[in-house]
Formats: C-alpha cells, sequence, structure tokens
C-alpha cells in the first residue's frame, strides 16, 4: 500500500507502507510525549540502507545579522530550537521504541531492524518556499546546534533543502495547492 504524507503544502511520497513510520502521528508520541512538550518530526523514512527523519516547514526565517532588531533575532532563534528539538526528540523517540520503552504500534517491520549498524541515518529539513542561498547558512547553524546528535549517532550532516531539491531526491511527489 502506498503512502503519501501532506505537509507544509507539500506531498512527500508515495512510499511503500513499510518504508515509513508517522511520528508525529502515531500513538506513542501524540498520546503519551506531545501534552509534555515533546516535539517530533513528520515521518521516519528507510530506503535501502539509509534511515531519513524528516520535518518539513513552508518558510524559514533570512539569516539574521549583528545589527538586526533583537525580536528578529529571538524570532530566528526559535525558528532554530524548535527544529533542533524535534530532530533530538524524534531520533530519541525512536530508539526507545527500538529499546521497548514504547510500544511499537504503527512502526513497520522494516523500521524495526534491531540492528541497523549499516544503516545511515540523516535528519532532513525541506523547506517549501525557499531559495537555495537562504539555506545554506543553515547546514552551518543546525551542525553546530546538533553537533552532539551527529557525533553520537554518526550523522554526517543535518541536510537543509528546499522543495526543488528534495523533489529531485525523491522525497516530494507534487506540490499541493
Amino acid at each position: 500500500m502506498a503512502v503519501e504524507i501532506h505537509e507544509s503544502g507539500m506531498s512527500f511520497g508515495e512510499y511503500d507502507d513499510n518504508q515509513v513510520f508517522q511520528i508525529e502521528k502515531s500513538r506513542q508520541y501524540t498520546e503519551k510525549l506531545m501534552q509534555s512538550g515533546i516535539k517530533s518530526c513528520e515521518f521516519v523514512l528507510r530506503r535501502e540502507e539509509k534511515l531519513y527523519f524528516v520535518e518539513a516547514k513552508t518558510t524559514c526565517p533570512r539569516q539574521i545579522e549583528a545589527d538586526s532588531p533583537e525580536e528578529k533575532k529571538w524570532k530566528y532563534q526559535e525558528y532554530i530550537n524548535d527544529i533542533v528539538l524535534k530532530m533530538r526528540h524524534s531520533l530519541i523517540l525512536y530508539a526507545n521504541i527500538l529499546l521497548d520503552r514504547y510500544a511499537d504500534e504503527g512502526v513497520p517491520e522494516k523500521l524495526m531492524e534491531k540492528d541497523l549498524s549499516d544503516v545511515e541515518i540523516r535528519l532532513v529539513l525541506v523547506v517549501k518556499n525557499a531559495e537555495k542561498a537562504w539555506l545554506e547558512p543553515f547546514v552551518e547553524v543546525f551542525n553546530k546546534a546538533l553537533h552532539d546528535e551527529l557525533k553520537i549517532w554518526k550523522i554526517p550532516c543535518v541536510m537543509v533543502i528546499n522543495e526543488l531539491t528534495a523533489r529531485k531526491k525523491g522525497l516530494v511527489g507534487y506540490t499541493m495547492v
């Protein structure tokens, strides 16, 4: 069965239902953790030997300068912190599902493999309405903010891409109207 995920004006997929876990809509998250301020990315996708944690946004703030107003700096940092928590918490929740601390309900068998030693983990932020040049500074910002997680989980880097790049990589099928 094919799965499409509609988020931030984009349609992710179609994916085989055995390769995607909609962590943000999962009972583990919605019934037990969301009310406690825990954050989650949209979904976890297993493609061959890669495991993608995907967060989608419609827009992103432009990079701030030293002389930017304080409110703009605060909103920029809030955007960064929100995505960092979503990635961090999603990694931890998924690991805890694999450790049987949470039920594996809704998690396809392909994503329940305990030995993921040969699987590369990717953290992906897809921003629908962003020029590539706007996103380049975010790569450095997110790599710095998630430095510990990148080291612990052996993740090469955070991917920050726009809808066009996501479409080329086969993550996004079409734009929703």
